[in-house]
Order: structure tokens, then sequence, then C-alpha cells
């Protein structure tokens, strides 16, 4: 299939992300811009249009996501977290179908969640990421989910994706373009080894 038929995607802003193969592997398309260069290849967004600052992402917990008590199941903290990663990538990273036809993922390596207060049905929550550590191959980055109306943290997590080469199990340093993205995220303490 050429490029010029291939199926497409948008991200919630409307910008087209391209999808995976259409045999639905996960190997980089040798006909799609590589992600492994230190420039943001043609399909992530340009730099001077990322912004920076954490991502904040707005939630409303819903009564399907509690537990039998009416607060947020446990579990639902990491979908929240997930969907929190999902939008730093769409809209500062360029999409994840085009980073692996691209040559490149992100794979997690380790969660650690805390728990300080319940959330319940209905309740307004904002979920902010941050970033904490960069390495050369490997992002730490720090979630909150906060009351929206209190701003007290109901949990806390740290998640920790490395930087992978797709197709071959092994670990590449991240691009430039996106070691710059990462540092744009910010947050208390953060370094970069």
């Amino acid at each position: 299939m050429s490029d010029a038929s291939a199926p497409s995607a948008a991200t919630a802003d409307g910008t087209p992300t391209a999808l995976p193969a259409e045999d639905g592997s996960a190997a980089p398309d040798a006909a799609f811009p590589t992600a492994l260069t230190d420039d943001p290849p043609a399909w992530a967004p340009a730099s001077a249009d990322v912004a920076t600052g954490p991502i904040e992402l707005p939630v409303r917990v819903r009564f399907l996501e509690c537990d039998p008590q009416g607060v947020l199941a446990h579990p639902r903290y990491l979908d929240l977290f997930d969907d929190t990663y999902m939008r730093l990538n769409t809209t500062r990273l360029g999409g994840f179908a085009a980073m692996m036809r691209g040559g490149i993922e992100t794979l997690v390596v380790k969660t650690e969640v805390e728990f300080s207060k319940s959330a319940r049905a209905e309740e307004e929550l904002v979920v902010v990421l941050d970033l904490e550590r960069l390495g050369r191959s490997s992002v730490t980055l720090r979630y909150r989910a906060l009351g929206a109306a209190d701003g007290e943290p109901r949990a806390t997590a740290r998640t920790t994706y490395v930087c992978a080469a797709v197709g071959e199990g092994r670990s590449v340093a991240f691009p430039a373009w996106m070691r710059e993205r990462y540092l744009g995220l910010g947050g208390p303490g953060a370094r970069q080894d």
C-alpha cells in the first residue's frame, strides 16, 4: 500500500497520525520517516509548536469505575495515568502509531503507586504528569491525581519507561528531539542523567 493511500487516524486535536502497518505488524516501516534522528521527524509536531510544562488531564470519576464502596477502584488509577501518558504522546511526541512505524517505542518497566485519599463517583480530578528523571534510554515520570476542588492528592505514581527499537527487543538512546520534549515537562527536582 502506498503512503498516499495508507490509512490514518487523528489525535484529539485533529493532528493526523499514521496507523501501524496494514498487516498489524509492529515492524518499522522503511518508507516512513525514522524516529531515530536528532531532529523531529516530519510526522512529529515541530518544536516551536510543542507546549512545555506538565501535562494536565481533567477527568470525572465515572460510577462504573468505582468499587462497591462508591470510590474509584485502585486499578483504575493506572488507567488515568496511562490516559495522561497518551495525551503526552499524542500532543508532544507524534503518537504511538507513528513512533512505531518510525522504529521506536516506549515500554513500561516499573510503576509504583501510593494512595492518599479516596476519589468518589462523579468527583472531578486533575491528573498531572511531569518529569522526575531522564536517562540515556529511560525516563521516569511522576503522576499526581488531584482533587479538582481541593487540590489534594488522591494517588501519586512513578513510572519508568525504556526507549526501545521496534522489533529488536533492545533499548536505544532517546533521540535529541524526544529528550527535549521530556525535559519540557519540567517538575520539582527533575534531573537529567
